[in-house]
């Protein structure tokens, strides 16, 4: 072998050698990912809890969505003083705050506007995570519309306190408190001056 060959022989060995070992500094980096701060995570957490918030009001009107899905298993729902606890009780707040099972709608004259529709809407979000527990704060407001052609208007709004808990990596509801500002059903007086606040 001429000294041309064996450096261009080692020379090769050299460069494949150096391959590999950026093939497997490649492969270890893709494979542990670095970890999250708890800066991160918490801003991760924060939008997860926003998401659960508007969601949950985007079912506020629909007495037989189950919101029992949105609380830990003992979770607490206390409406201007009317407290419900567990899934069970939740979902019966929820029906008599509609105004009862849902019944078949009345029949539309043809000629009449088509009916209107009915929004929770909430303002001011604040956030705030501290590990595997949060708090949510915001206001809201119900608008609604009687027919298409009628003006909206707020039919109620207050403030919302809602203490979270982290299960299984998934936000839960542990205990809500939901108070009337304006616009709250008469029936709802009583408890509501009970209520401590």
């Amino acid at each position: 072998m001429n000294i041309n060959t064996i450096n261009r022989l080692l020379g090769f060995l050299v460069l494949s050698f150096l391959a590999l070992v950026c093939i497997a500094t490649s492969v270890k980096a893709q494979a542990a990912p670095a970890a999250q701060s708890p800066e991160v995570t918490a801003l991760i957490d924060r939008a997860v809890i926003e998401n659960l918030m508007v969601d949950y009001y985007s079912h506020i009107g629909n007495s037989s969505f189950n919101f029992g899905q949105y609380f830990v298993k003992d979770g607490v729902l206390d409406v201007n003083g009317i407290v419900a606890k567990g899934a069970e009780e939740i979902k019966a707040l929820y029906v008599r705050a509609s105004g009862g099972a849902a019944a078949a709608p009345p029949k539309q004259d043809p000629n009449a506007p088509p009916p209107g529709m009915f929004n929770m809407q909430l303002t001011n979000l604040k956030v705030e995570v501290t590990g595997n527990t949060a708090t949510a704060d915001m206001f809201w407001s119900s608008v609604e519309s009687k027919t298409l052609i009628s003006p909206p208007s707020v039919t109620e709004y207050g403030r919302d306190h809602t203490q979270l808990v982290k299960q299984n990596g998934h936000w839960l509801i542990k205990h809500r408190v939901v108070t009337s500002g304006g616009g709250m059903p008469e029936g709802e007086l009583q408890s509501y001056r009970n209520m401590k606040r």
